[in-house]
């Protein structure tokens, strides 16, 4: 997962020299599967123009990990953000799994889910050389993500999603 995360990063870096990268991790682990988040990592994804939500299928579904961290972020964080969703699975079957519960995820919040994931089969990234068709398709979904968030430039999409509009309602 980290490999594939990192030539992300790197396709975006030589791809789009204007725009910086800055990967967002766990603290320590508390146990051999989960491990927990700082309040800095809430408040970059807050400050981010863009986001790439990556996790490795766990039980077909996002690790702990990551949902400890959506848990913490507050409702208007991914609010109209353009976000990409990268998984990496032990086998191809797995592919629609974790995607789909970060979509429904991201709806949730309002943020304006990239319209194609990149999946692949942790095989992928084994060796030292990772094949030309997986490092393009990494490039692309690079490209789609900061199209993404160069086109909506900030601006807000959409009506507030139902979390957003009856916390205004309680509050009001």
């Amino acid at each position: 997962m980290a490999r594939a995360l990192g030539l992300v990063e790197n396709g975006v870096r030589d791809r789009h020299p204007g725009w910086s990268v800055e990967r967002i991790g766990p603290r320590e682990p508390i146990g051999p599967v989960v491990a927990t988040w700082d309040e800095d990592a809430v408040r970059l994804i807050g400050e981010a123009d863009a986001v790439v939500v990556a996790s490795p299928v766990y039980r077909g579904s996002i690790t702990g990990t990551l949902k400890l961290l959506i848990d913490m972020l507050p409702n208007e964080s991914l609010r109209s953000k353009p976000v990409g969703i990268l998984t990496v699975a032990a086998a191809p079957h797995h592919f629609l799994s974790a995607e789909r519960h970060l979509r429904d995820i991201l709806g949730w919040f309002g943020a304006v889910t990239a319209p194609n994931s990149a999946f692949f089969v942790d095989s992928a990234f084994r060796t030292d050389e990772v094949d030309a068709e997986v490092l393009a398709a990494l490039g692309e979904f690079a490209d789609q993500v900061v199209t993404l968030s160069e086109c909506l430039g900030g601006r807000r999409f959409g009506p507030d999603p139902l979390t957003v509009r009856y916390a205004k309602r309680a509050a009001g």
